[in-house]
């Protein structure tokens, strides 16, 4: 298929990508005066550039895991090198890979049963229960426990107490809105008190074939991020799971939303096992790099920017024939401003107080796996990151106003709108989230980080009709908007960083995000 971009941009990418094995671009840039002048060095052509070289038909959409995310890895390292940036990744080097297998569930191995007075019933698979898709758990999952509930996930916090450790814990989930994260969420709090799985009730929101239905899609081959520390997590039909707990004489309808402890359902033990097959091995990598901070006390303090590169890969055609789902948008365009952004902090004579990490994430859209990577094995103590900001898809849509989605959580709300209101250059309205039924605040990158209690804050433009189609071209791009974009992140990047004090929660929106991730 013949490449869309401009001639001028194929010649960027083609220079740019040439050198795979991590040489720099071009010569290190001579450093600014000061502020004004590094913020001069974001330009629309600069940004229109770097779009073309990552949303390029040679790129065939930055699947994750794939040979042209490999390709986009080398060039955003080699540019993150020719600034005279460190490498913040593994081993001395701008990359941190992480294991992403292709895993299929052994669906011969599966079983989930109950024991009542030495009466053993076994649960039907597919239709009793599932197990979550291609099991992530690094070996064979086999074991056994009681049944100890802690709560509601979606309504508020989890008991956890000793009661759960060694056990199986026991959530019912209200409602299919974001399932993944929600039981992520349990999962990950029933891990740390030290339980054997988790079994999550569907609740009354699901219909009757749900088990079935997510039971095909489990059985799927899939990438998945493999924890060695990962329980399994089983989930059962709601009239199973009443049938279930009957049985220990407990009714699952009377049963607290937030139980102030576990609670144990006595004479019930379960049985358990699981396993998947690896299809194929695979290690993509995030990049990473650092500025070195000024200040010889909050230097060992970090302002972590992100922007995730992947996209979706090649898929079904369109009606043109198009089979190439660029993302130029979705997210060429926020890692284009993050190399930008990451360029004009290098050229400061007089970097700010706290250190800045430069992080460009794969695994986005498969379910933000790279930052959660991040966020999990941090190459910088995860305690001394003080802010998140992250930047997805800001180059389409309104182009006198950008969406950042979590305002009202922390202080970097009002950080940002005093920034935006303090240059009027940038022609930017700082908007809140006019979706919040679509709570993306909890559905890209920054939640990684969130969840960790580290104030966030998500610069983004909306979706739009082109939203995971191959017509997420470059010639749709505002690139005008993109580079104020842009030059409105540094600031505010160099404001938190060189602030003596961290971004606050905001209480409130500390205890939703709380509710939400725990």
């Amino acid at each position: 298929m013949p490449a869309r971009a401009p001639a001028f941009l194929a010649l960027a990418l083609a220079s740019s990508l040439a050198c795979v094995g991590g040489e720099v671009q071009r010569e290190p840039v001579a450093p600014a005066v000061g502020v004004d002048e590094a913020v001069g060095t974001i330009t629309e052509g600069d940004v229109l550039a770097r779009i073309g070289a990552l949303a390029h038909d040679s790129m065939k959409g930055r699947d994750t895991p794939s040979p042209e995310l490999e390709k986009a890895a080398s060039w955003l390292a080699a540019g993150f090198d020719s600034f005279g940036l460190e490498p913040a990744g593994d081993d001395g080097t701008f990359l941190q890979r992480y294991p992403l297998p292709l895993r299929a569930l052994d669906t011969a191995s599966v079983h989930f049963g109950t024991v009542v007075e030495g009466e053993n019933r076994m649960l039907a698979h597919g239709s009793d229960f599932y197990v979550s898709p291609a099991a992530p758990f690094e070996d064979a999952a086999m074991g056994h426990g009681s049944l100890v509930w802690i709560g509601r996930v979606g309504t508020g916090g989890l008991a956890i107490g000793p009661e759960v450790d060694g056990q199986v814990a026991v959530v019912e989930l209200k409602g299919d809105y974001d399932r993944e994260w929600r039981i992520g969420a349990a999962r990950r709090a029933a891990e740390a008190a030290g339980a054997r799985a988790l079994l999550v009730v569907l609740g009354a929101e699901f219909p009757p074939d749900a088990i079935r239905r997510l039971a095909e899609l489990s059985a799927r081959p899939r990438r998945v991020l493999v924890d060695p520390e990962e329980i399994p997590v089983f989930h059962l039909a709601r009239d199973v799971a009443r049938g279930v707990l009957a049985r220990g004489g407990v009714e699952l309808d009377t049963l607290p939303d937030e139980p102030e402890s576990p609670l144990v359902v006595r004479g019930v033990e379960t049985h358990f096992a699981a396993d998947a097959r690896i299809l194929e091995s695979a290690n993509p990598p995030n990049v990473a790099a650092v500025l070195r901070g000024s200040d010889p006390l909050l230097a060992d303090t970090y302002v972590v920017l992100t922007a995730h590169y992947d996209h979706v890969g090649v898929g079904a055609a369109d009606a043109t024939g198009d089979s190439i789902y660029n993302g130029a948008d979705d997210d060429a365009s926020g890692t284009a401003a993050l190399v930008e952004v990451a360029e004009a902090f290098a050229t400061l004579a007089n970097p700010p107080a706290r250190s800045l990490v430069f992080l460009a994430v794969s695994g986005e859209e498969k379910g933000l796996l790279g930052s959660r990577w991040y966020s999990e094995h941090p190459t910088v103590p995860i305690q001394s990151i003080v802010a998140n900001l992250n930047v997805d898809m800001i180059g389409r849509n309104a182009p006198d106003s950008i969406v950042a989605i979590g305002l009202e959580y922390s202080s970097l709300g009002s950080l940002v709108r005093r920034t935006a209101a303090e240059n009027p250059d940038l022609g930017l309205a700082v908007a809140p989230d006019p979706w919040p039924e679509q709570r993306f605040f909890f559905r890209s990158d920054h939640f990684n980080f969130a969840r960790h209690e580290i104030p966030a804050l998500f610069f983004f433009a909306g979706v739009h009709e082109d939203y995971h189609r191959p017509s997420d071209e470059i010639s749709k791009i505002d690139g005008d908007k993109t580079a104020r974009v842009a030059r409105l992140i540094f600031r505010t990047a160099f404001a938190v960083a060189d602030a003596p004090e961290p971004p606050r929660w905001d209480p409130a929106g500390l205890a939703e995000v709380r509710a939400l991730t725990r």
